[in-house]
């Protein structure tokens, strides 16, 4: 059962009513352009999906070219108290319905008596789909059982109990529940706590976040480092009352230290860096609450959470262990490790690969380990990009939309520092680009080949910026060299 929906009350029902039933809930980006979501549905086979009615537009169009036989629609205003409903219908929620017999009202789901079938469900079964760039940059399904996502809420419970007080603890997040980070660390472990849960639809609403903290009395906030940086520079932050806010966490990007310095002097709380991978469950490896701050490493990743094994082995071979201190690629073992990529067994061999005889997951992130057992991001061996907003995109997707463009020779994606002092720890898609012979590099031709790759990636991967050259830098075997590309805008940001 596929969902493409936003945070919000239809995407709860459907997710736990799908565990229930033992079905499997393949979680879709809304923000997917129709040609990418078309491609997620053949690739993992939904036959149902649940949808906000204001992409049945975009279903109608894709529907036929996929195997989906039932779209359920649902409307925001459903789950509203009437008075609210009724002002939602009057503005900016009014339902779209589809041509009879096309679609279903997802309230109809929701009148069937509570008395789910009886199903044999077993803890290794598959019970989400959360799409990933892999090792390759190829999009994948990773698997995630009941076993890795009920072991990851507990783990990450365990060394988070201190803060939360059940039935009273109040949690909030920008993460979005479609995303894997977001279910884990939105959902699941406040829901181990007995936490109340608040969810922001909208990570851009400032207002309405920051409103939030003191409406609710947040005690425990996720989020991403940008998402930090911009409530510091909104005109609402010193009207803010943080008095509830006891921790905070920062994903998806590096945390710089001056960040982390002026939001807890400003706010009193704590905030720490967490490492988190969807193959992972997601989350890995967490900095530590102790105090004093000496306990916490600024800078690191942090310490494996518990159950969690994490070393550091050779690029190479991944066979070798690395001596103290020395970069190498992260591996991670536990019960939360992902099942598999789906129907994909040669990627998944690639990825979950057997260390001293114990089944690891390559993680492709360049780390290292100091003499405490604190590990640090040195590079990603993977071609991936850390976005704005938490958002990773895969440098190969974005490579193969810019050389469907008639002008495209060569083309490299990589992800470079963001620009926007907002955006602190987040990176854009600049593509390098060698033309063909007859074209002519040109802001206009730039803009067309961004139009170009609108027309196929969700706008979060498009370039942000198009450099032409007369030719990339290669590898021996004449590929583009992304890292020296990489090293070159950084050196020219810094300088």
């Amino acid at each position: 059962v596929a969902t493409l929906l936003p945070t919000c009350p239809a995407w709860f029902f459907t997710y736990y009513g799908n565990q229930m039933n033992g079905a499997v809930t393949a979680a879709l980006s809304p923000i997917l352009t129709p040609e990418e979501i078309a491609r997620a549905l053949n690739q993992c086979g939904a036959t149902t999906i649940v949808a906000l009615d204001r992409f049945w537009p975009l279903l109608e169009k894709i529907k036929d070219k996929t195997p989906l036989k039932r779209i359920f629609l649902s409307n925001p205003t459903e789950f509203m108290p009437e008075i609210i409903a009724f002002l939602g219908k009057r503005t900016k929620a009014k339902p779209v319905k589809s041509p009879p017999g096309q679609s279903e009202p997802f309230m109809d789901l929701v009148k069937y008596p509570p008395q789910p079938p009886k199903v044999d469900i077993r803890p290794d079964d598959t019970v989400a789909l959360y799409w990933t760039g892999g090792t390759t940059g190829i999009s994948k399904c990773a698997e995630l059982t009941h076993r890795s996502i009920v072991a990851n809420a507990a783990q990450n419970a365990l060394w988070n109990k201190a803060f939360f007080k059940p039935g009273e603890t109040v949690f909030m997040t920008m993460y979005p529940v479609f995303h894997s980070g977001g279910n884990a660390a939105a959902v699941h472990m406040p829901l181990m706590h007995a936490a109340a849960l608040v969810c922001l639809p909208n990570p851009r609403d400032l207002d309405d976040m920051l409103g939030s903290f003191s409406k609710y009395g947040v005690g425990i906030f996720v989020g991403v480092p940008a998402i930090y940086t911009n409530m510091l520079r909104h005109e609402k932050f010193p009207k803010t009352n943080f008095s509830s806010l006891k921790i905070c966490v920062s994903g998806s990007a590096a945390l710089p230290p001056e960040l982390l310095r002026e939001w807890e002097e400003k706010t009193g709380s704590k905030l720490v860096d967490v490492y988190g991978i969807t193959e992972g469950g997601p989350v890995c490896i967490f900095n530590p609450w102790g105090q004093p701050k000496e306990q916490r490493r600024t800078g690191s990743l942090g310490l494996p959470v518990t159950d969690v094994m994490a070393r550091v082995v050779d690029i190479e071979t991944g066979k070798k262990e690395m001596p103290v201190g020395e970069a190498g690629e992260l591996i991670i073992a536990g019960p939360h490790l992902f099942k598999g990529y789906w129907n994909m067994p040669e990627e998944t061999a690639q990825t979950l690969r057997k260390f001293d005889g114990q089944p690891y997951l390559y993680t492709g992130d360049i780390c290292r380990m100091d003499a405490d057992g604190f590990f640090y991001m040195v590079d990603r061996k993977k071609d991936m990009i850390s976005t704005h907003g938490g958002f990773h995109v895969a440098g190969k997707e974005v490579d193969d939309a810019l050389y469907e463009h008639p002008s495209v020779s060569m083309a490299a994606a990589v992800g470079v520092p963001d620009p926007d002092p907002g955006h602190a720890g987040s990176e854009i898609v600049k593509a390098f680009v060698v033309l063909k012979p007859g074209f002519e590099g040109s802001p206009k031709l730039a803009g067309e080949i961004k139009e170009h790759c609108r027309a196929k990636l969700a706008p979060y991967k498009v370039p942000r910026e198009i450099e032409f050259r007369p030719e990339l830098p290669l590898t021996g075997i004449g590929k583009p060299l992304k890292r020296a590309l990489r090293d070159e805008a950084r050196r020219a940001t810094a300088g």
